[in-house]
């Protein structure tokens, strides 16, 4: 469970970051080239994909990932209904 929650917040600085990198690019002056999940997926693990998944903005899949992860592996509070008091 901490790991899942480990790399759901990975996750999630993750897409904070490439958020501002395209927020940068973006009020640059030039051509705006929108960064991929396929871009940080090729930097990371040294594989290159062209599925239509990947093609989406990076900060996007890496947002929702992250939420997922850390959403499925919260600590769940369990209640007892016979307690002792």
């Amino acid at each position: 469970m901490f790991v899942g929650r480990l790399f759901g917040w990975v996750f999630l600085i993750t897409a904070f970051v490439t958020a501002s990198a395209e927020a940068v690019a973006a009020l640059g002056s030039g051509e705006y080239i929108g960064i991929a999940t396929a871009d940080v997926l090729t930097i990371i693990t040294g594989v290159t994909s062209d599925t239509p998944l990947l093609r989406c903005p990076a900060w996007l899949t890496m947002a929702i990932v992250g939420a997922v992860l850390i959403f499925c592996c919260r600590k769940k509070k369990y209640k007892v209904s016979f307690a002792s008091k």
